[in-house]
């Protein structure tokens, strides 16, 4: 009888570490789909953050592309008072400005004019130019 009480014993045993072994089993493989779903997670989230990244750089280039307009929009407002023969000095009263900056400004104007000149093939002419330009020529 003893050696069937051992061999019982054996066998419970083995039924034992099996269980303990599937537990085991189950358990990691709960570990591993868990894994899993961290790596996709932080997939997704650096995608999400590459994505916002490429967003904000292209907002910022047209923040930054806008205000050189408004700027440029700016210096020419500048330089057409100082045609209309404002002193220098006057304009930078008016506007809150410095010397420097009115001057940043009028440079600024300029090379707008410039730019907007290479741009266009045939530059409309203003009719107080015009009229400056026949004001000038000799009466015959």
């Amino acid at each position: 009888m003893a050696a069937q009480r051992k061999s019982a014993q054996q066998l419970a045993a083995r039924e034992k570490a099996r269980a303990k072994a599937r537990e085991l089993t189950e358990r990691h493989e709960k570990l591993i789909e868990l894994a899993a779903e961290f790596f996709e997670q932080q997939a997704q989230a650096e995608s999400i953050l590459e994505d916002a990244r490429k967003k904000a750089a292209e907002l910022l280039a047209k923040a930054e592309a806008d205000a050189r307009d408004a700027v440029r929009s700016a210096a020419v407002t500048v330089q057409a008072m100082l045609d209309s023969g404002e002193s220098r000095s006057a304009v930078a009263a008016r506007l809150g400005v410095s010397g420097a900056e009115l001057k940043r400004l009028t440079s600024e104007a300029t090379s707008a004019d410039k730019s907007t000149d290479s741009e266009s093939p045939n530059p409309v002419r203003d009719d107080d130019s015009d009229q400056s330009e026949q004001a000038q020529a000799p009466a015959a």
